[in-house]
């Protein structure tokens, strides 16, 4: 942590929790402040973090969905989702928090756990057909979409979706792609998204 930021009051405390990232955003779910343990999660410094879009740390294959979740919080409501963070190495995170509202000042406070490599789950195999599906979703797809493209019909493609999001114990369909990533059941350099050949059934 520079001088400089913590002259700008820009460092949040660090929490009892070792490791924890804490970060403030405002309501443009821009960060305004960060602890150092945020900054150390992401291999950066709180200046490079201040003034930068939150979700842009985050696997960009649900990044939309993020600043989308984040964005319809009202005061009183908590978010929480597991997710993949472009760390120095990328890294899997317990993200959680809740939209505050002091005195007309709007702000997003949310924490940041890293999930133990104990923690960690073993890649699993995916069907020819749900690879596709993952590989979708991944993309931004719309399950609609999905559906047309492979000749199933949209309560099929829903079907399947549900059948992963209990096999890897994700609770929404981003959290799917953020496990996958970190399962490494996805490429994580690769564009549009692909399942790893070996864990494809064919």
């Amino acid at each position: 942590m520079s001088e400089a930021a913590l002259r700008r009051g820009k460092r949040l405390p660090e929490v009892a929790e070792p490791g924890t990232g804490l970060a403030e955003l405002g309501r443009d779910l821009v960060v305004r402040q960060v602890n150092g343990a945020f900054a150390d999660l992401f291999g950066t410094t709180p200046d490079d973090v201040i003034g930068t879009a939150f979700c842009g740390w985050f696997l960009p294959a649900v990044q939309e969905t993020v600043r989308r979740g984040l964005a319809e919080l009202a005061p009183g409501d908590r978010f929480g989702e597991r997710l993949v963070g472009l760390g120095p190495g990328p890294f899997l995170a317990d993200v959680t928090g809740h939209i505050l509202d002091d005195d007309g000042a709007v702000c997003l406070v949310l924490l940041v756990r890293p999930v133990p490599s104990a923690e960690a789950f073993a890649p699993v195999r995916l069907a020819a057909l749900d690879a596709q599906i993952l590989e979708g979703l991944a993309a931004g797809e719309p399950a609609v979409h999905i559906a047309m493209r492979l000749y199933l019909s949209r309560q099929a493609v829903d079907y399947r979706i549900g059948a992963m999001l209990r096999k890897l114990g994700a609770p929404s369909r981003a959290a799917l792609v953020s496990r996958a990533y970190a399962a490494g059941v996805l490429q994580p350099a690769q564009w549009p998204p692909r399942v790893e050949p070996h864990l494809r059934e064919d």
